[in-house]
């Protein structure tokens, strides 16, 4: 451990820098725009008959759909099977605000009370939202109805998750049946995840006067105290490779100098200030142990930016295959439940 009670910091990368994720957006965008483009000429011009004999009618149409580059369609820790076990994790029935414990029956929805099912369910924070897929996934295969809002610091990413949630063609987007498919959109309100470009580390949502418009954003639940869930899904890693320092305040009054502190330090903070009294922040990480992971965010001392005097204690956890090497137990990824008490 280093001191002030916190893991020892990682070192540097381009992958902790807006320009590195900023150029891997704009790429990914020009991606979809060409293949969306490529793919709307070819459906357009195909033949009538199929000049290759070797391949059915449906065989292109599926080669077409699926996406198997690793642009738009690449999902965050897709390798360790992540986002599917995050989704299992948040919509098992012993999570207290998955939707089969928020919901009503079936039986007992109506066309009257569907358009306020979505008012009084879980509202859910995506943190670095990327493309938005994590979102998608919790909509459309979750059963999630509440609010949602992704936000990024990357004008590009949220350029992406908004083109995706327009054409439907990622993934995620897709429910497990084709009858549930569209379901939600339209219906019981506005179910469509709203994404915004926002800077968590320089920008507080409770101070007025660090928004653009010199007032609150119109997507922080002020009314309620934060979101109920908050979702971290490797932006404290890409955070924790930045080489940005800002000036400890409180340290430099008392010590008399100004100290420097990695910005990362101030993450878990913020992070708690976003979610309400009792709501989960689930954080998922591939640089950090669990150990470590939980050291950060249940540490003192950091401000949650609301004024409320609480902390973060662990929850739960997400399991993954563990591995043996050099005589040690370990994992590719983590996931921690926090709840905000």
């Amino acid at each position: 451990m280093a001191d002030d009670s916190h893991p020892a910091h990682l070192s540097p990368s381009e992958l902790g820098t807006k320009d590195y994720w900023e150029t891997f957006y704009a790429r990914t965008l020009s991606h979809l725009s060409t293949k969306h483009t490529t793919t709307t000429t070819t459906t357009t011009t195909k033949p009538t008959s199929n000049p290759n004999p070797n391949t059915s009618d449906e065989d292109e149409e599926s080669e077409d759909d699926i996406d198997d580059d690793s642009d738009p369609g690449t999902s965050w820790f897709s390798e360790h099977n992540a986002p599917d076990k995050v989704l299992q994790f948040l919509t098992d029935e012993e999570f207290p605000l998955a939707p089969v414990n928020t919901l009503p029956p079936p039986s007992s929805s109506s066309d009257s009370n569907k358009k306020e099912e979505g008012s009084d369910q879980p509202s859910i924070l995506d943190l670095g939202t990327g493309n938005g897929s994590m979102l998608a996934l919790l909509r459309k295969r979750g059963g999630y109805k509440g609010a949602m809002v992704g936000i990024d610091y990357s004008i590009r990413s949220v350029e992406l998750a908004r083109e995706l949630q327009r054409l439907r063609i990622h993934s995620a987007y897709l429910s497990d049946s084709d009858e549930e498919e569209g379901k939600g959109e339209g219906e019981g309100g506005d179910t469509n995840i709203r994404f915004e470009e926002w800077d968590i580390l320089h920008g507080d949502v409770h101070d007025t006067a660090s928004s653009s418009s010199g007032g609150k954003v119109d997507w922080f639940p002020y009314d309620k105290g934060g979101f109920d869930i908050v979702l971290d899904k490797g932006t404290f890693d890409a955070v924790s490779l930045s080489d940005e320092v800002i000036p400890d305040g409180q340290d430099g009054h008392a010590s008399g100098k100004t100290i420097q502190r990695r910005v990362c330090e101030r993450y878990p903070g913020i992070v708690r200030g976003l979610v309400r009294k009792g709501g989960f922040v689930v954080v998922t990480s591939c640089n950090w142990t669990e150990e470590e992971l939980v050291a950060w965010f249940t540490r003192t001392g950091s401000s949650g930016g609301d004024g409320v005097e609480d902390k973060l204690v662990v929850w739960g956890r997400v399991e993954y295959p563990r591995f043996r090497f050099g005589g040690r137990e370990g994992q590719g990824v983590c996931t921690v439940c926090f709840q905000r008490v």
